[in-house]
C-alpha cells in the first residue's frame, strides 16, 4: 500500500482528529530507525540495566534506561540521543522520570497498548 493511499484511509476513518493527529506522529516518530531501536531497547526488560528506584510510600519499582545507556549502546553523540528521545516522549510513547542527578526513560505501557489497540482497529 502506498503512503498516499495510507493517508486517505487514514483521514477517511472514523477516529476522533486527536487520534489521528497522534497516530501520525507516532508512525513518523517510530519511521526513524534509531528511534525504532531506542525504543525497542526500552522494551528489552533483561538489557535494562538501571533501576529506578521507588520514593518513600512507593511499591511499584520502574527499569529504564538512561542517556548514557543509549550513548554506549548505539555509539551516538548524547545530544543525538537526547533529541531522539525528546520525540519519542514527545510522540506519548516514552516517559521520564528524574532521580538526582539521572533522567530515566521508559516505555508508557498504557500509550503503547492503546497505540496497538487503535491500529488493530483500522
Amino acid at each position: 500500500m502506498t503512503q498516499n493511499k495510507e493517508e486517505q484511509q487514514l483521514r477517511d476513518s472514523k477516529l476522533p482528529m486527536y487520534i489521528k493527529v497522534n497516530l501520525e506522529t507516532i508512525f513518523k516518530v517510530l519511521s526513524d530507525t534509531t528511534r525504532l531501536r531506542m525504543f525497542n531497547m526500552l522494551n528489552d526488560k533483561g538489557g535494562v540495566c538501571c533501576r529506578i528506584v521507588p520514593d518513600p510510600g512507593q511499591e511499584e519499582t520502574q527499569y529504564g534506561l538512561c542517556v548514557q545507556d543509549f550513548v554506549a549502546h548505539l555509539q551516538l553523540p548524547q545530544s543525538t540521543v537526547s533529541h531522539h528521545l525528546s520525540l519519542l516522549r514527545n510522540a506519548g510513547l516514552v516517559r521520564s522520570v528524574k532521580k538526582g542527578l539521572w533522567v530515566y526513560y521508559y516505555r508508557d505501557e498504557r500509550a503503547v497498548e492503546l497505540f496497538k489497540r487503535v491500529v488493530e482497529s483500522l
